[in-house]
């Protein structure tokens, strides 16, 4: 009777620690797809675009530019 009471105990423990050991490593493959769709959602968005120079502002980056190297 104490060999069968034993035996139980140690297959609950056994389970026990097999589900939990389980149980982490879904969450962990949770935890990886979620970042994922976010990293995915975040690639899609578009991107802000420059607006383009004006031909004054072209100008005086080439005269600042000019400077540098004089």
């Amino acid at each position: 009777m104490i060999d069968s009471k034993s035996e139980i105990i140690i297959a609950k423990t056994m389970l026990s620690a097999q589900a939990e050991v389980i149980i982490s490593r879904k969450k962990r493959c949770r935890n990886i797809r979620e970042k994922a769709l976010r990293a995915y959602a975040e690639r899609r968005k578009p991107k802000p675009h420059r607006k383009p120079m004006t031909a004054e502002e072209r100008r005086a980056v080439m005269n600042s530019l000019k400077n540098l190297n004089k």
